[in-house]
């Protein structure tokens, strides 16, 4: 349980404020101060864990001192239930151990058609000249791979554009609430409160959908992604429950699929603005896949892109901050931790620290070479967190983004929109405000 801080020893708002209206800037005004900087927060004690190895001190070898509770994982349990990203303890090791072979790297391929496809579809439409609107092209694609993973036959458009906007509203509504340290603000029956309500009715009517539909099909293959949850048991012999399965079909839609279309979002952005990158990666794609569609034998030969994708979830890492709370006391650092703390750290702040990333502002994927990365420690990559909690879906993610990636940018360059001005606008995820780019169909001459 979260413990207030004693009336009258604590500012009313504390550092809220610049916390709540310029998080980014707050996070990094942090790293000079300290490994571990105190703060407050309405009525409640915080503490910013600064440093790498102290983030993954807490996250690999401590987890049980400091658990994934607070704000945002109640606001979130509140839309997807207790799925993997939100469960702690007894009950997430159960969870991920039945979920697991379903994103194993040995099932990576059996998805990769369907990526390929989804991106195909998406630029289909494209012509040359087109002002697009990249995010909102990609997060339809993330969104209709999972559709097609998870329903037989193509996925509708009109329910893309339905869980689309569930998942933007739960995005957008969890990343302000969860800094509001007033809980019960977030119950009023607001028209935001309606449409956060809206969308997890959506999310969860099509999950039940899905599973009720796969359910009854006599032909589902073996390696479905339904088919797996549904025949995994635990230890006991035990199914996921109707629920369970139903709060792991919601968390990979609204986790899995924002989260990729935002990280291919700022990927274009990144390659709109710097033409050399933009050109060895299609010099790379061209010579490795000499005209024909990626599969899977293709991605570890699609070495500079790897790389591209690398260094974007550097720069703008989906998660970009995460809480836990110390049910008892702890040490870290040196610097004592009391019990009910609310412990935040920030990816994006992490890989943004110029002691570990020479001109950590600047893109480039070129740092990602053996020569120029084997020094770095592990702690200083956090894009998928770490520990038990680490991402599950992390290698479905990186396949989806090459694979989306080296279908794009052969056909297409992205040139970015005169006069546009691209901002970070920080909510649950670090979106993409103000991205506009022009399609220009490659020909031959310049591909």
């Amino acid at each position: 349980m979260t413990t207030p801080v004693a009336p009258g020893k604590r500012p009313l708002v504390g550092h809220g404020l610049g916390f709540g209206l310029k998080p980014l800037e707050f996070l990094n005004a942090q790293r000079p101060l300290g490994a571990v900087t105190a703060l407050t927060i309405g009525p409640w004690r915080a503490r910013i864990i600064n440093d790498a190895d102290l983030v993954r001190e807490m996250l690999v070898s401590r987890p049980k001192e400091f658990l994934k509770e607070g704000p945002l994982y109640e606001l979130s349990s509140a839309f997807v239930g207790n799925g993997l990203a939100i469960s702690e303890g007894p009950y997430h090791r159960r969870q991920r151990r039945l979920i697991q072979p379903a994103f194993s790297r040995a099932r990576m391929p059996q998805y990769h058609s369907v990526m390929r496809q989804a991106a195909e579809e998406m630029t289909s439409p494209w012509s040359d000249g087109d002002r697009l609107n990249v995010w909102n092209d990609l997060f339809h694609l993330a969104v209709s791979v999972i559709g097609n993973m998870l329903s037989p036959g193509r996925f509708p458009r009109e329910k893309t554009e339905r869980i689309v906007w569930a998942v933007a509203t739960a995005s957008a509504g969890i990343g302000w609430r969860s800094v509001t340290p007033a809980m019960w603000l977030h119950r009023l029956p607001t028209p935001e409160y309606q449409r956060f309500t809206r969308a997890q009715q959506i999310l969860h009517a099509f999950a039940d959908e899905a599973i009720a539909v796969h359910r009854s099909r006599k032909d589902a293959p073996e390696e479905h992604f339904l088919t797996i949850l549904l025949g995994a048991r635990d230890e006991h012999g035990d199914p996921l429950s109707a629920k369970e399965l139903r709060d792991e079909v919601v968390t990979l839609f609204s986790a899995g699929s924002a989260t990729v279309a935002t990280s291919l979002a700022w990927a274009l952005h990144l390659l709109s603005h710097d033409r050399k990158a933009d050109e060895t990666a299609c010099v790379e794609i061209r010579d490795v896949l000499e005209g024909r569609p990626v599969t899977a034998a293709d991605l570890p030969r699609l070495e500079y892109l790897g790389r591209i994708v690398t260094e974007v979830l550097r720069l703008y890492p989906p998660a970009w901050l995460l809480p836990r709370i110390t049910q008892d006391a702890a040490e870290l650092g040196g610097h004592v931790i009391p019990p009910g703390t609310h412990v935040f750290f920030s990816p994006y702040s992490i890989h943004r620290d110029p002691t570990l990333y020479p001109d950590p502002d600047t893109f480039d994927p070129d740092r990602w070479l053996p020569e120029n990365s084997t020094s770095r420690p592990r702690s200083a990559y956090v894009p998928f967190g770490a520990g038990v909690h680490q991402c599950i879906g992390n290698n479905f993610a990186l396949t989806e983004a090459t694979i989306a990636l080296a279908t794009i940018l052969p056909a297409w360059r992205l040139a970015p929109v005169p006069g546009a001005r691209v901002r970070i606008r920080p909510r649950a995820l670090l979106e993409p405000d103000g991205l506009a780019l022009t399609a220009r169909a490659r020909t031959e001459e310049t591909k």
